[in-house]
């Protein structure tokens, strides 16, 4: 495996992957030279190359882990570089643009991941191989992606204990516009409201848990900041413009002093957020569903977002494809006898006969 970019999430990742497999040759590059070698100290790199080009020498799996907003054009300058047999994934927080570009240089065994885990701290220091556990890796598949990309992506985020879930690029970057993104805006914005309100050290001496917990990531990097604001620009100001808006509404229902309406939209948000963090568990016994699906672009992609929309976690997949060409057999694995159900009338819905299967 080769991890170009040795920061908190790439450290992470080669960190959680030589953890579980100490003879994995783990090959990683970063601009910041101190930064390779304190990863390779910390025993997350077996060894650590020169440039982009030599890291994805020979590399089955090459990790993009820079910041978002350099993946771009290292796939453009890795295109010719990467082994023609190697997987290609990213952990860039926007996708669209991302994934244009991967798939223009690397084609099929290019798929997009975000791994939705992370600190305020920031640098191969804070590292943590179990950064992943029970968090959410996105994977973000098109009409393009090939199922062995899909698989190894997968794989690879299951063995650093994260759970898999499928969305398109575009979805993705506006849900975490509104999730990450702009929170984080709103969260500097507080501080920078904060201390700008007055005696500054008597002001953050008063400040209690609710705005420490609601501040806290405004304690990130701002470099990295920049640089998925600016991968994600388009998303973030609709977000920004929606937010405020909502916030004009609260200033009016105040203004007007209509309390009842302000109370029942602070109901609504309370029972929402109480919504949000209690969704069904998708864990469970691993089901196996199959499908016989047409040789035609797209069809992963719809399978795989469709799970995704539903919240289904696909532990594995993968397509037998027939002898006698037009078509092939798609087989997953889903968490959870529920899921698989609701899953499978939904493919039933769009189309596909699904059945109980086993992997053999």
């Amino acid at each position: 495996m080769a991890v170009l970019g040795t920061g908190l999430i790439g450290g992470s990742i080669a960190l959680g992957a030589r953890t579980r497999n100490r003879r994995l040759p783990v090959v990683g590059f970063d601009d910041d030279p101190a930064a390779a070698a304190a990863a390779l100290g910390r025993g997350a790199l077996s060894s650590v190359a020169d440039s982009l080009e030599e890291a994805v020498a020979g590399a089955d799996l090459v990790v993009l882990a820079m910041p978002v907003d350099q993946i771009p054009a290292a796939c453009t300058r890795l295109a010719r570089a990467v082994p023609a047999e190697a997987i290609v994934t990213d952990v860039g927080s926007a996708k669209a643009a991302v994934v244009e570009a991967g798939e223009a240089a690397f084609g099929p065994r290019f798929v997009g991941g975000h791994p939705m885990a992370g600190s305020e701290r920031h640098g191969i220091e804070a590292a943590d191989g179990r950064l992943f556990e029970d968090a959410w890796w996105v994977i973000t598949p098109t009409a393009t992606t090939s199922s062995s990309a899909y698989q190894r992506v997968g794989a690879l985020a299951s063995s650093l204990g994260a759970k898999t879930v499928a969305v398109d690029p575009v979805t993705h970057d506006a849900l975490v516009a509104r999730l990450s993104h702009v929170p984080q805006i709103a969260a500097s914005a507080l501080v920078d409201m904060a201390v700008t309100g007055g005696d500054r050290e008597a002001l953050l001496g008063l400040a209690g848990a609710g705005f420490r917990d609601v501040t806290r990531i405004a304690a990130s990097n701002p470099d990295l900041w920049v640089a998925i604001l600016r991968s994600n620009r388009t998303a973030v100001l609709e977000g920004l413009q929606t937010l405020g808006k909502r916030l004009e509404g609260v200033a009016d229902a105040i203004s007007a002093g209509a309390w009842e309406e302000l109370r029942s939209w602070l109901d609504e948000a309370r029972s929402a957020r109480l919504e949000l963090f209690a969704k069904p568990d998708h864990g469970g016994e691993p089901i196996a569903i199959s499908m016989l699906v047409p040789d035609r672009p797209g069809v992963l992609a719809e399978v795989t977002t469709e799970a995704g929309r539903l919240g289904t976690n696909i532990e594995d997949l993968r397509i037998v494809h027939s002898t006698e060409g037009g078509r092939g057999r798609l087989e997953l694995i889903v968490a959870g006898e529920a899921a698989a159900g609701i899953l499978s009338e939904a493919l039933d819905r769009l189309g596909y006969r699904v059945e109980r299967g086993e992997f053999d």
